[in-house]
């Protein structure tokens, strides 16, 4: 199944350089994918926790199937943008 971009959200802190990392990415790609700070957002910090399984950003988190994928560490977000935007 092909991944829709309008299904992504990328939980992320401005400051942090493996969010930078996939930040840069995403320019590159010219991706559109919705930013949740999680420095000015609690009610998504305990939901990425929650959820999500960690509190660690960045995570994307992938809606699809009716089901929610939290996806971390930046390589593999950046090999998952790769792979299905390039």
């Amino acid at each position: 199944m092909m991944a829709d971009l309008n299904a992504l959200s990328l939980y992320h802190k401005e400051h942090c350089p493996f969010c930078h990392k996939v930040r840069a990415v995403m320019a590159e790609l010219k991706l559109d994918i919705p930013l949740v700070d999680m420095n000015s957002n609690a009610q998504e910090w305990q939901r990425l926790q929650t959820e999500g399984g960690k509190g660690m950003v960045p995570c994307l988190r992938i809606d699809q199937g009716g089901e929610t994928h939290w996806m971390y560490e930046s390589d593999d977000i950046i090999e998952y943008l790769r792979d299905n935007f390039a």
